[in-house]
């Protein structure tokens, strides 16, 4: 469902949703070639007895093999078999690979199964598809001297003893669709609560026709769908899924075709740096979520999204309206009107000299906009005292990953490894995820008061951690806060703990001799 890049390939099913096709994330090019060929076999709605048992052969409609020399040596295609509950027994796939004479050629990629070309099996046990099944994988390429569009049908026959045999096939097109995704806003400057329209432009950049187009749309950060069309598949209303067929829309090499109507979106009221995310392919090329998401996803009831030739019309839009292009997907952050106040939270340590005291450092946000980026807490230790314990998270540690604060040197220089325990220090920055309004994350430090002295310097200030994502802080002047000190008389033990535990076990002392006075008093 979210640029050379890396193809990742699973086999999975999609029930109610015809052949199963190659998984792949669409935030990767499609550089590398795979071809899945999930063969699952498995009884229908049948039980064990049952004479009218038949397995089931999914395979991908269509696979597109790269012309680009670099990417033939790592395109490889896969067949996964899976059985049902009652699968037991030997099985065998047939292959006919005599239509790739001259557009692809086949070639071994496990030794389970080799090629011999035009036609071979292979075979195995049957296993039961709660174990995984089993599976083979072989290599493609396109034949020399295959040009663009050249295709060509690969034929297999699934066929397993006392089962009634099934046969499929994939064809296999040379060279491949590649689309590029163009979006605008309508305007610029959104109001929180308001409405945003966005068009969206798809031009083919690769060397065949897209047969068919796939198309993801994501928002996030208090953006949603205002409507829902009912040839998409919705999760709730930030996820959709729309896949046309080659009936509906077929967009060929080098042309490009935009949405009949722009989508239509709503903003949170909190919404300061909404975001929505299109990815497209043509069918064949797409990302097929796995049955446990796919399975999550409900039908709209609204009008049909449609696409129609040529590039969106700019004219009456805003100039400056926010826009967004990219080779798979194009990810459109909106302006919105909106600010986030930053306030630093401080605290005093309290207790006599030499004794040890626990303060919180922190930001809270107090709106009127959520803010989703990081934040910078800057604690300045005061005069007096010494940090002996700051956040550390031991997993951070071991999973080479950044502690939240980080010991600095009076220069600003880091004084220790970004992932492990940090040493004592006069100056820490710490990073916060700022959230939507009125959330509040806070640090704990442990001081120990050294001395009685004018505690000065003591400070917490906020400020913003990602320049991408301002909070365009309407009141500065909260943005930093004194850290206290307020000692006592007393020895070092004598801490507000202590004194708070002390005064406790007083409380239920004088508690028990009253209730004991009382028994006597009533016994006589």
């Amino acid at each position: 469902m979210h640029t050379s890049k890396r193809i990742t390939t699973k086999f999975q099913r999609i029930p109610g949703r015809g052949a199963s096709r190659p998984i792949r994330s669409f935030q990767v090019a499609v550089a590398v070639v795979v071809l899945v060929i999930s063969a699952l076999a498995g009884l229908l709605g049948c039980s064990a007895s049952s004479d009218t048992s038949r397995p089931e052969l999914d395979v991908p409609f269509v696979f597109y093999v790269s012309r680009d020399p670099e990417d033939n040596p790592r395109s490889r295609f896969g067949i996964n078999e899976q059985f049902g509950e009652q699968g037991s027994g030997h099985y065998t796939v047939a292959f006919d690979a005599t239509d790739l004479r001259g557009v692809a050629v086949l070639k071994t990629g496990q030794d389970n199964c080799p090629v011999r070309l035009p036609t071979f099996s292979c075979g195995g046990e049957l296993v039961d598809r709660r174990h995984g099944g089993s599976g083979q994988s072989f290599r493609v390429s396109s034949a020399h001297g295959a040009g663009a569009g050249d295709s060509a049908v690969l034929r297999y026959r699934l066929t397993s003893p006392g089962l009634p045999s099934v046969t499929a096939s994939t064809r296999i097109v040379v060279g491949k669709p590649a689309l590029a995704v163009e979006t605008r806003a309508d305007r610029d400057g959104v109001t929180p609560g308001g409405r945003v329209a966005v068009s969206l432009t798809l031009r083919n950049t690769g060397d065949v026709p897209a047969r068919g187009v796939s198309l993801f749309i994501s928002t996030r950060d208090g953006l949603r769908m205002a409507g829902k069309h009912r040839n998409c598949l919705y999760r709730g209303t930030t996820s959709a899924w729309c896949r046309l067929p080659a009936d509906d829309v077929v967009i060929p090499p080098g042309a490009s075709y935009h949405l009949a109507a722009p989508e239509a979106f709503t903003l949170a009221g909190d919404a300061t740096y909404p975001t929505v995310t299109f990815e497209a392919a043509g069918l064949g090329e797409d990302y097929v979520p796995p049955e446990e998401i796919a399975s999550q996803y409900r039908s709209g009831q609204g009008s049909a999204l449609r696409y129609v030739p040529g590039a969106g019309q700019e004219d009456g839009k805003d100039a400056g309206a926010p826009q967004a292009t990219g080779e798979s997907a194009a990810h459109l952050q909106l302006a919105v009107r909106s600010t986030s106040d930053l306030v630093a939270l401080a605290d005093t340590a309290r207790g006599p000299v030499g004794s040890q005291a626990d303060v919180r450092v922190g930001v809270r946000n107090d709106g009127p906009g959520a803010l989703p980026a990081k934040v910078k807490v800057e604690f300045a230790v005061p005069a007096g005292t010494t940090v002996v314990s700051s956040p550390y998270d031991p997993e951070r540690d071991e999973e080479v990953i950044d502690q939240v604060c980080r010991a600095l040197a009076a220069n600003g220089a880091p004084l220790a490894e970004a992932s492990v325990r940090q040493p004592s220090a006069r100056r820490y920055v710490c990073t916060a995820e700022a959230g939507k309004a009125g959330a509040t994350t806070t640090f704990p430090f442990t001081l120990r008061i050294d001395k009685e002295m004018a505690h000065r310097g003591g400070r917490v200030t906020v400020a913003d951690g990602d320049s991408h994502h301002p909070s365009n802080d309407p009141k500065t002047a909260n943005d930093s806060a004194d850290v206290a000190v307020s000692v006592w008389p007393g020895p070092a033990w004598a801490t507000p703990g202590l004194c708070a535990t002390a005064g406790i076990a007083l409380g239920v002392s004088v508690l028990v001799a009253a209730l004991a006075t009382w028994r006597r008093r009533r016994s006589r």
